[in-house]
């Protein structure tokens, strides 16, 4: 019997795991959870779903909701081991009833997966652990019950007859209100301190109207291959930016979540502007140090055809070189990102050979985007264009969201 205790157990504990990152990412898009990510790139099929409409029930997120009920399919084992013999068919007959509608749950909520055209990894794991537990739930009831017998306990649990009974059905009460509030309270704390982030709706009303009164400006962009995102998509960002500016990692915090929620309807074009005067004739100093070196290696991922998952290994890794930045930096970037996305080794190699090579292609492409940006005046990073109208700096992501919104409805 210990082993489907235990093996439940350690399922309900995956399964809360699960549900509390998942609860998180629907909170704080932005949160960087490294390897426990879902999938791996700048666009990610969690936060599209944790963003959607159909992430919560009456303002509750489903992540919590998924929560409570794994924590109570491990209380439920917890006490059927501690009451011995008399409650193991009791308790697994009860956490047969609860996955099964979890399961009824998930045919749903894979059904909403294939309408958003998402692959949520993180929803598909929960998916699995739900069907597991209730393998193991069938195996025993199979072997240990039947029909007559489930009937005889449901009701015995339901209307106990002798006290410890009672007592039973109390404590499985009293822990499921206080269970369920204690999850509900957390789940609050992280909404206000997630609202505590943002900006107030008025604010966001004028930043929105202060963008639409600008004219649009006819910038006449050239071709570049440092692009993220659908090729086709109805809305382009064009982004002039240097790849060590603080404020240009901020804002690729940003482009992580409207990436991940308007998958294949945005695309982001990156023209260079490095604020170094290694290779910026118009600085004269260097800001960020190497950040022309780090130009230069986004030039030979894309030459590699890697651009856009360089391009998340270099801001995924950023705060722990962004002072330091070197050539050997570039190189362990690339080795992190053949590994992390399986890549053919003739990427690294094709990398290695272009950035070594220092080409006077990558230098031309790089001189030919500062005088661009020196043409329509643009002094800092990130500078960006949509629809036509300038952003200067990092505005709030709820405003981009909503300026993106906009857009689209016109298309």
């Amino acid at each position: 019997m210990r082993r489907y205790i235990n093996s439940i157990l350690l399922l309900s504990i995956t399964g809360v795991f699960l549900s509390g990152v998942l609860l998180f990412q629907h909170y704080f898009p932005d949160l960087e959870l490294g390897p426990i990510s879902c999938g791996k790139g700048i666009v990610n099929d969690c936060i599209a779903v944790g963003q959607s409409d159909f992430s919560s029930i009456f303002g509750i997120p489903l992540a919590a909701i998924g929560i409570v009920y794994y924590l109570i399919i491990a209380f439920l084992m917890l006490i059927a081991d501690y009451a011995k013999d008399k409650y193991y068919k009791t308790f697994m007959i009860f956490t047969a009833l609860f996955v099964l509608s979890s399961l009824i749950a998930d045919i749903v909520l894979g059904s909403i997966l294939l309408y958003l055209g998402e692959i949520c990894m993180l929803c598909i794991s929960t998916y699995a652990v739900n069907i597991l537990t209730f393998l193991i739930v069938y195996i025993y009831i199979k072997n240990n019950t039947d029909i007559p017998e489930i009937k005889k306990i449901l009701i015995n649990f339901v209307r106990p007859k002798n006290s410890d009974e009672k007592a039973a059905l109390s404590l499985f009460i009293l822990f499921f209100f206080f269970l369920t509030f204690s999850v509900f309270a957390a789940n609050n704390i992280l909404k206000v301190r997630a609202e505590g982030k943002t900006i107030p709706q008025a604010r966001l009303a004028d930043l929105v109207k202060d963008f639409y009164r600008q004219k649009p400006e006819a910038v006449a962009f050239p071709e570049s291959r440092l692009i993220v995102g659908n090729k086709n998509a109805p809305v382009k960002i064009y982004a002039f930016t240097d790849f060590l500016c603080s404020a240009c990692y901020k804002l690729y915090e940003s482009e992580k979540f409207i990436l991940s929620k308007y998958k294949n309807k945005v695309q982001i074009i990156y023209y260079h502007y490095p604020l170094d005067s290694e290779c910026n004739k118009y600085m004269d100093d260097q800001v960020y140090k190497n950040s022309c070196i780090a130009s230069r290696a986004m030039e030979a991922a894309a030459d590699s055809g890697v651009f856009s998952e360089y391009f998340y290994t270099h801001f995924s890794n950023y705060r722990s070189y962004k002072s330091k930045f070197k050539e050997e930096t570039a190189f362990q970037n690339i080795e992190k990102t053949v590994k992390s996305f399986g890549l053919p080794r003739q990427s690294r190699l094709k990398f290695l050979k272009r950035f070594k090579e220092n080409n006077k292609e990558h230098s031309k492409s790089i001189e030919r985007d500062i005088e661009l940006a020196e043409k329509y005046k643009i002094e800092a990073t990130p500078t960006f264009y949509i629809a036509g109208r300038k952003v200067v700096g990092v505005p709030p992501k709820e405003m981009l969201d909503l300026v993106i919104e906009k857009e689209l409805s016109k298309k």
